[in-house]
């Protein structure tokens, strides 16, 4: 799936930044595995989980639905 998002000139931020967001929101709901995020960033297991509390996530705490994703993934 390809999307196409437009923001105006004065949000300052780059795609690496909205992407990132992006895949710690999904992850963070439930919506796709570390794995599939890790994927999609082309980064390690390690990096995604540092990544997440830059987005207000930690890899410490995680959901039952989360688990579920990770362990069939």
């Amino acid at each position: 799936m390809q999307m196409q998002l437009e923001l105006p000139d004065s949000v300052n931020v780059d795609q690496k930044y909205v992407k990132e967001a992006l895949m710690a929101v999904l992850y963070s709901t439930g919506k796709l595995s570390a794995y599939q995020g890790c994927q999609i960033l082309n980064i390690t297991r390690r990096s995604f989980d540092e990544m997440l509390p830059h987005y207000g996530f930690s890899a410490l705490v995680d959901s039952d639905d989360n688990l579920d994703i990770e362990l069939t993934a």
